[in-house]
């Protein structure tokens, strides 16, 4: 069947799988680091003009509003991925259908999560242990961010729909606007118009919903791909449930991610803070590290579900090395960094002359970069295998990851210190890397072409 399609979308079932997948990771990696730079600037920008309490107040939502931003990227892309099947195997009529129930689906979630949250916010905010002298700025940003989910889930969906049909550019160019409009907003409402840590939350929430109206417009009258009717909302209802349990499957991953990771930090505040600022600035420059991860990962899902659409499925195995070779040259250039320049970095960005800290901060770093290898398998098999319909084993694999911070936060930390959180995250990859590995090899008929 002949596709309708743009100038803009990127089959990735022809070609060169590195000429590929480097095309489409590249704006997302750009893309991330943004999104780490404009993160550290809106965080400045509140603490220089509102001061400490209010970035605290802003702070103590942070795990919370984390969740519910991966929670609303794992829902968005686990549905996006029967677009991208379908848009792999040319099947133009079953990809009208994907796209209108990735809407419908979207819809839904948004309307719970929205509702769900703001009824509990103020128990979450208690579970969070955020101080009484903190509670209602905190509450008052969280009430602003969690009322916007609509927009952040649009946001996300837009997104997510034009890296299914390989389109990684244009999210870039609408994450890149929206960051520049929050900036402008944060300044105009925390400062000219003293609308405090509310303005913060607002300038977030309108930043993104204009990229959302936005990004509307763009797909309507540029991607016609994407478009759809009335008549595709009929699907079966196996249908319907396999892209909701897919799009939950990908949320779940984030969701259970993250709680690994505040239960590990709560262990962490105990220690101290010299240990916080160690970890902070480690932390912090060791994510950079890892952003790959991120962009390489999305690519081996988009790559995977659309070859196995059109039951391309030997090519993915090709997509699955280059993604790797890639992530290890990479690698070698943060082994380099890491014993070279990493303190140095370490005293820039916690403006710290501790010599406690910044050791800390350097053992932490020093032990989790050498240790990227696994964790780069990992992460790229996991999300090939959610692109070829496999979403229970990467599930299983988040919560061996969660298990192992947690048994690593109430049982090692107390014990051993700071040495225990450097060495958890390193371990519970090792474990994860050799389940996904063995789910892997189980499912390696799944790297073969039918057979007629």
């Amino acid at each position: 069947m002949e596709r309708t399609r743009s100038n803009r979308s990127v089959d990735m079932t022809v070609g060169s799988p590195a000429k590929l997948l480097i095309g489409f990771a590249v704006p997302l990696f750009i893309g991330n680091i943004l999104q780490q730079l404009y993160n550290l600037m809106d965080t400045s920008l509140a603490g220089h003009i509102l001061g400490d309490s209010a970035l605290a107040q802003i702070g103590a939502t942070a795990a919370l509003y984390s969740l519910v931003t991966n929670m609303a990227i794992g829902l968005n892309n686990g549905f996006a991925l029967f677009v991208s099947r379908n848009f792999g195997a040319g099947n133009e009529k079953e990809m009208r259908k994907s796209v209108c129930w990735t809407v419908i689906l979207c819809v839904i979630s948004t309307f719970v999560m929205t509702a769900g949250l703001l009824i509990f916010r103020v128990p979450l905010l208690n579970v969070l242990k955020v101080p009484s002298d903190t509670m209602d700025g905190a509450l008052s940003y969280l009430t602003v961010i969690l009322a916007g989910i609509p927009f952040t889930m649009a946001y996300n969906l837009e997104s997510s729909l034009l890296r299914a049909i390989g389109n990684s550019v244009t999210p870039l160019i609408f994450l890149v606007f929206s960051s520049v409009l929050n900036i402008i907003f944060d300044y105009l409402l925390m400062s000219p118009m003293h609308m405090g840590v509310r303005g913060a939350a607002i300038a977030t929430i309108l930043a993104q919903g204009i990229s959302a109206v936005l990004g509307i417009i763009c797909i309507t009258r540029k991607y016609p791909e994407l478009s759809f009717g009335r008549a595709d909302i009929k699907a079966e209802a196996g249908y319907v449930f396999e892209m909701l349990w897919t799009g939950l499957s990908m949320a779940l991953m984030s969701a259970i991610y993250n709680i690994g990771s505040v239960i590990l930090q709560s262990s962490i505040n105990a220690l101290g803070n010299v240990y916080i600022a160690a970890q902070v600035g480690a932390r912090r420059l060791a994510e950079f590290f890892y952003t790959p991860g991120v962009a390489l990962g999305t690519g081996a899902a988009t790559f995977s579900s659309q070859n196995y659409g059109a039951n391309k499925k030997s090519r993915i195995k090709h997509g699955i090395y280059t993604a790797m070779a890639l992530y290890g040259v990479w690698w070698v250039l943060a082994l380099i960094f890491t014993f070279t320049l990493a303190r140095n970095m370490l005293v820039l960005i916690t403006g710290s002359s501790d010599d406690t800290i910044i050791s800390n901060g350097l053992m932490y770093i020093r032990i989790s970069i050498p240790m990227i290898p696994p964790m780069a398998v990992l992460v790229i098999l996991r999300n090939a295998l959610q692109g070829m319909r496999h979403s229970v084993a990467p599930l299983i694999c988040s919560g061996l990851e969660m298990a192992g911070k947690i048994l690593f936060a109430v049982f090692l930390v107390p014990v051993y210190g700071y040495v225990a959180v450097c060495i958890c995250e390193p371990v519970t990859w090792v474990v994860c890397f050799v389940f996904i590995l063995i789910a892997t090899i189980i499912f390696r008929s799944d790297f073969r072409d039918w057979t007629k």
